[in-house]
């Protein structure tokens, strides 16, 4: 008997220490990146240690239905298992089964509500439901327990300055400053809040301390030339987006607003080239705005059917009836045939979305005057 039991003792003394020599084997070849190698290891491995480290190795290989059916295994053996669920929702959450996701970062706030990690990856996945408001809550949640997690205070910031609640978001802005300010997202998360306000120095000046720290972030820069533009600080809002074009080659507001900058140096045949060419780039609903600038130079240097041709193009894509009131105007300086005058600026007063009150105004002066020459059979 005293054999016996000597014998199965070293018995299990060895495969103790061969689990404990291949726990040592697996987790070194983790470190090292070495992940097809652990699983070599890991996959005969039982115990619920081994199958989430398989999991992992799985999920780094990109075997993600494999990694999901082992964090399940753990979970039946330990539902409660907290680097399981967080893990599997993850997966989830990445495999777009937002659903499931939900379902398990509810379930653990449910077991620890003290966890702000999780408050946080539940806020992340409010987002992907358009659920701004609970976001918000739960970006707070967890903020309260770790105040210093700059990402939840710089998610928690866009979210505010999204609904402009402009004066909590500086606030926040602050805070998240007294942390780091070497956070590129947090000078960003600054600029957007100024922008907001029409405070566009402190947006230059955000954005300028973002790029010393190494951001070309392209959407930035095109703010960043925005803000010029405002400031009349024209030639540095011209770099600014002639470094957006040599990014993204056909981005309408560049192009556009580089027809607004030699608009304001008088350079017309230039800003001309840059409307059209955000005309021709256009597949947003800015187009109107596009065409309108150019029946304004054409307008403004006597080239009336261009202008009303720009003018026409803006009202059809927009339906905005103010632009019939800009055709009836440049018919009126044009045509000596002021029958049809008269009554394109009554088709403008008879139109159901004109909202411009001074064309409105405009309009009906011009409406008497014609009628009363017409009257009087004087040559208006």
């Amino acid at each position: 008997m005293t054999r016996l039991y000597y014998s199965l003792l070293l018995t299990f003394i060895c495969m103790s220490f061969g689990k404990a020599q291949s726990d040592i084997e697996s987790q070194n070849l983790i470190r090292q990146y070495q992940y097809e190698k652990a699983i070599g290891i890991l996959k005969d491995c039982p115990t619920i240690p081994c199958r989430l480290d398989l999991a992992f190795c799985l999920v780094k290989v990109g075997r993600i239905k494999e990694a999901i059916e082992n964090y399940q295994s753990a979970l039946e053996k330990e539902p409660a298992n907290t680097l399981a669920m967080m893990s599997l929702a993850s997966l989830y959450e990445k495999s777009n089964k937002l659903f499931l996701a939900k379902k398990i970062y509810q379930t653990l706030l449910k077991i620890d509500s003290t966890n702000a990690f999780v408050y946080k990856s539940y806020a992340t996945i409010c987002l992907k439901f358009s659920e701004d408001s609970l976001a918000k809550i739960y970006f707070k949640k967890s903020i309260s327990i770790s105040p210093t997690d700059i990402e939840s205070i710089v998610e928690l910031g866009r979210l505010l300055v999204k609904s402009d609640s402009i004066p909590e978001a500086h606030k926040l802005i602050n805070q998240g400053m007294l942390l780091d300010t070497t956070y590129i997202a947090l000078w960003h998360l600054k600029a957007r809040a100024n922008y907001r306000e029409s405070n566009f120095k402190p947006v230059v000046t955000s954005i300028k301390k973002a790029m010393a720290l190494g951001d070309t972030t392209i959407s930035y820069q095109q703010l960043l030339g925005y803000s010029y533009f405002y400031l009349d600080s024209i030639p540095q809002s011209i770099a600014c987006f002639e470094k957006v074009l040599s990014v993204e080659i056909e981005s309408e507001p560049a192009f556009f607003y580089l027809g607004l900058c030699y608009t304001k140096l008088k350079k017309e045949d230039k800003a001309l080239d840059y409307f059209q060419q955000a005309i021709n780039a256009g597949l947003s609903d800015d187009l109107p705005k596009y065409y309108e600038r150019i029946g304004f130079i054409d307008e403004k240097n006597a080239r009336y059917n261009t202008a009303i041709d720009a003018y026409q193009k803006a009202w059809e894509y927009s339906a905005k009836d103010d632009y019939l009131y800009l055709i009836a105007r440049v018919n009126d300086w044009k045509s000596i045939n002021k029958t049809k005058v008269l009554k394109l600026y009554k088709q403008y007063l008879s139109s159901k979305n004109k909202k411009n009150t001074e064309y409105i105004t405009l309009a009906t002066g011009r409406i008497k005057e014609l009628e009363a020459a017409k009257d009087a059979k004087v040559k208006p």
